[in-house]
């Protein structure tokens, strides 16, 4: 089979055509978060011809990310993500340059992650790291698709400023840890992330192929099927891209992490404080573990790890390897 035969339902298409594949074979995209929303993106935009893939994710495979990651099966579990992304696309298509990149994505290390890149394509778990990308896009002039999905419900974003309004202006206030619920603690069906990241991987050929983005924030509910699409207008009083604060870009680090001394454990003090509702951060993870208030901390027991989280948004995770393992752990169940 030739290259000509494999995207021979795709150049008929009047919006994308022979000129538009070969634009497609020419051009990059980073995939920052393998996980739902990551894996069909990456899947789909592989399929399309896209000519480099960088695929980024810090994390391993495990058993319960198969119900809605789509790249990984049973013989992928304990692997990094990306290279088990990796592998499964070179075996999709073979004529595309694929790139593993299985770090965290940081102050200090995403200029590399997104360097080159045409699109970046968001399937991250956390907004901290979310306005992170917003930020590095908005200074290197890259457009942004942003993605969300959590219960039945998702949200897609194209961003390109200062045609479009970007994620701080969506988003202009920075929650609280534990203030939102996270795909551990209130689940996800997979179906609407399919959706949603069904509709990135759209959005970002359409960028790719030089189309203006529409400004719409396109709002998804999956179990009783319904799209709405709202249009955002540039916040001219937003922090990030009218006033060009880069809260997360310019810092080192946006949390304090510290190893205690015998024991598989690992502090996390995030520098950003502020005040989490201990109550209803018990109510959530009480549906996946064990969960209870001594005092001032809220205690966890989840998946062999041993939580203590502190009011202030400091907590102690236990049972990790390292500081990645620990931001990774922070992320999914306390969130933000």
């Amino acid at each position: 089979m030739t290259s000509a035969d494999r995207y021979a339902r795709q150049r008929v298409l009047p919006e994308i055509g022979a000129q538009g594949q070969r634009r497609l074979g020419e051009s990059s995209a980073v995939i920052v978060g393998l996980g739902a929303l990551g894996c069909v993106s990456a899947d789909l935009l592989a399929r399309a011809g896209v000519g480099r893939l960088r695929l980024v994710d810090r994390d391993v495979v495990e058993l319960g990310n198969l119900q809605r990651q789509t790249l990984y099966s049973e013989s992928d579990v304990d692997r990094p993500k990306a290279e088990a992304a990796r592998d499964r696309l070179a075996a999709v298509n073979g004529s595309i340059d694929l790139e593993a990149v299985a770090k965290d994505v940081h102050a200090l290390s995403v200029r590399d992650v997104i360097r080159g890149a045409d699109v970046i394509v968001d399937g991250t778990d956390n907004l901290e790291t979310r306005y992170l990308l917003n930020e590095a896009a908005l200074d290197d002039h890259r457009p942004f698709v942003y993605g969300g999905a959590i219960g039945t419900y998702g949200m897609v974003l194209a961003i390109r400023s200062p045609e479009t309004a970007c994620l701080r202006c969506l988003y202009p206030t920075v929650p609280a840890p534990g203030s939102l619920p996270t795909c551990e603690t209130a689940g996800v069906l997979n179906a609407v992330s399919v959706q949603v990241a069904a509709i990135q991987a759209g959005e970002t050929l359409r960028l790719l192929l030089g189309q203006a983005p529409s400004g719409d924030l396109i709002a998804v509910e999956g179990w009783k099927p319904g799209i709405d699409r709202i249009h955002l207008a540039r916040n001219e009083a937003c922090a990030t891209c009218v006033g060009g604060q880069r809260e997360f870009l310019g810092a080192r680090r946006t949390e304090v992490l510290a190893s205690l001394c015998g024991s598989e454990t690992i502090s996390l003090d995030p520098l950003r404080k502020a005040q989490v509702d201990l109550t209803a951060l018990e109510a959530r993870l009480r549906t996946i573990g064990s969960a209870h208030r001594l005092g001032g901390v809220l205690v966890a027991d989840i998946e062999g790890h041993h939580l203590t989280v502190f009011g202030d948004g400091r907590a102690l995770l236990g049972g990790v390897r390292d500081a990645s393992q620990a931001r990774a752990l922070y992320a999914k169940y306390v969130g933000v």
